[in-house]
C-alpha cells in the first residue's frame, strides 16, 4: 500500500501554540513532497524541532503501522471539495507502550504514500488539480527521559466488568503540526491495482448487513449487538434535539448540534437498511485483530468497488451488551460493551461520513475535555458520540425500549463510562 521514496529537501514553517487539556503543546513541523519519478507517490516528513522527546499516539494516523491505510492526508479537488479516501480505522481497548512513536529531539519521521491506494474516487473538479494536506496535529506527550504508559490507561478486558483503558490517565496533550498543503496536477482517472478505472462514488444500497458466519458468543449474537447499537443511535438523537441537555453539553459544543443529529440519523437509517451497504464481519482477512491484543475491531473503506466493512474482533464480541438504565450503583464504572465498539466503528465509515470522523480520543473524561481542543474537532471524534450515547442511556434518557423514570447524575457529574 505504501512505497518509500527519497527527498533531498525538508520544508519548515512557522508554527503557533495551542492548548488541550489545559497543557501547553509541543510543536512538529512537516512537509509533503512529490516524487520526481512517480507522480502519484508522495513523501511525508515530520520533524521534531524541540529539545524534548515527543511521543505521538500512533492510532489511525501517519505514525500508525498496524493498519494498512491509516488516515494520513486530506485530499481536496480544484473546487475545494474533499475527495473520499480509502481508509482503515482500528479501535483499541487501551494504550500500551508500543502504541507510541517516539520522535527524539530533531528526529524526523519519513513515510511514503502512494495516492493510488488512497484516493477512492476521481476528483469531481474539472481538472486533475488537487491538494494534499497533513492534519493540524496529533495527540501525544512531550517529555525528557523515558516515559511509559500509566497502568490506568491500559485495558483489562478480563476484569468484572471488563475495563477499557482510561485515556485521560495518560495525561496526553495536543501536539500541533505546521505544514503547508501540497498542490498537485495529476492525470486522472487514477487506476487501482487491478487496472480498473475508479468511477464516481459507488455505494450500493442496503445499509448494514451482518455476515451469516458470525458466531454467537456468550449468548449474544451480532444481531443483538446491532439492535443495541440502534438504541444508542436513538439516544444520541434525543440528546442532540434537547437544547437543555446537560449531557450533550458535556461532549459537544452547541454549534455541533446539527452535525450530531445528522450522524445519529445516518446510523439509524443504516441499521434499518437504508444508505450505503456496509458489511459486518467476524472473520478478519487482514489479520489486524491479531497484531495487537488491544485492537477490538476495525473498519475498511476499500479503494475499489466493494462496500465498506466492519470487522468485530473476538475480544469485542465477548464483551457484554448494554446494561439496563439506572441499574448501576452511583459512582460505579460502567464496563466495556460490544455495542460501544460497534457504534464506535460504524462512525468511522467513509461512505457514511466522508472525511468527517477521524479522531482517536477515547473515554468519558477525555471526550469531555476534547471540547477545549483547537486542533481536534469533537464532531470528528467517534467516541464522543459513543460516550454521549452511553451516558444518555445509562441515566434513563435514551428513550425506547426503556420507559422508566430517568436517573440523571447528581450535580451533573458523569462517572467513568468506558
Amino acid at each position: 500500500m505504501y512505497a518509500f521514496t527519497r527527498s533531498s529537501q525538508f520544508l519548515y514553517f512557522t508554527f503557533v501554540l495551542f492548548k488541550l487539556f489545559h497543557l501547553t503543546t509541543s510543536q512538529l513541523v512537516g512537509s509533503i513532497t512529490q516524487s520526481t519519478h512517480i507522480p502519484y507517490e508522495l513523501l511525508v516528513l515530520i520533524r521534531n524541532p524541540t529539545n524534548q522527546t515527543i511521543s505521538i499516539l500512533a492510532w489511525n494516523n501517519v505514525f500508525d503501522y498496524e493498519v494498512p491505510l491509516p488516515v494520513s492526508l486530506a485530499i481536496r479537488d480544484d473546487q475545494g471539495h474533499h475527495i473520499r479516501m480509502a481508509t482503515m480505522y482500528a479501535m483499541r481497548a487501551g494504550m500500551s507502550n508500543t502504541d507510541f512513536h517516539h520522535l527524539e529531539p530533531h528526529a524526523v519521521l519519513s513515510r511514503g504514500i502512494d495516492l493510488r491506494s488512497l484516493i477512492q474516487v476521481v476528483p469531481e473538479g474539472r481538472s486533475g488539480n488537487i491538494t494534499a494536506a497533513l492534519p493540524g496535529g496529533f495527540t501525544g506527550k512531550s517529555h525528557t527521559g523515558n516515559w511509559t504508559v500509566p497502568a490506568a490507561a491500559m485495558a483489562n478486558l478480563s476484569a468484572d466488568p471488563p475495563r477499557l483503558g482510561d485515556f485521560s490517565a495518560a495525561g496526553l496533550q495536543d501536539i500541533s503540526l505546521s505544514a503547508r498543503r501540497l498542490a498537485l496536477e495529476l492525470n486522472f482517472p487514477i487506476f487501482d491495482n487491478d487496472g480498473v478505472v475508479n468511477p464516481k462514488p459507488y455505494d450500493p444500497p442496503g445499509g448494514i448487513e451482518i455476515d451469516e458466519s458470525c458466531p454467537v458468543l456468550n449468548g449474544t449474537s451480532m444481531v443483538d449487538i446491532l439492535s443495541s447499537t440502534g438504541i444508542y443511535a436513538n439516544a444520541i438523537s434525543l440528546a442532540a434535539k434537547d437544547r437543555s441537555s446537560a449531557l450533550f453539553a458535556n461532549y459537544f459544543l452547541s454549534r455541533g448540534r446539527q452535525t450530531v443529529q445528522r450522524v445519529a440519523s445516518s446510523v439509524q437509517k443504516a441499521i434499518s437498511g437504508e444508505g450505503p451497504q456496509i458489511g459486518v464481519y467476524c472473520l478478519d482477512v487482514f489479520s489486524v485483530c491479531g497484531r495487537n491484543p488491544n485492537i477490538l475491531g476495525h473498519t475498511f473503506t476499500p479503494p475499489n468497488l466493494r462496500p465498506a466493512e466492519v470487522v468485530m474482533c473476538s475480544t469485542a464480541r465477548r464483551l457484554p451488551r448494554v446494561p439496563w438504565p439506572c441499574s448501576s450503583h452511583p459512582g460505579k464504572q460502567i464496563g466495556a460493551t460490544a455495542t460501544h465498539v460497534l457504534l464506535h466503528l460504524i462512525l468511522t465509515i467513509n461512505s457514511m461520513f466522508p472525511n468527517a470522523i477521524t479522531g482517536s480520543v477515547y473515554g468519558s473524561g477525555s471526550c469531555q475535555l476534547l471540547k477545549n481542543s483547537h486542533i481536534l474537532a469533537t464532531e470528528k471524534n467517534p467516541d464522543s458520540y459513543a460516550q454521549l450515547a452511553m451516558a444518555q442511556w445509562e441515566y434513563g434518557l435514551g428513550g425506547r425500549p426503556y420507559n422508566g423514570k430517568p436517573c440523571p447524575p447528581k450535580l451533573g457529574i458523569i462517572p467513568n463510562i468506558q
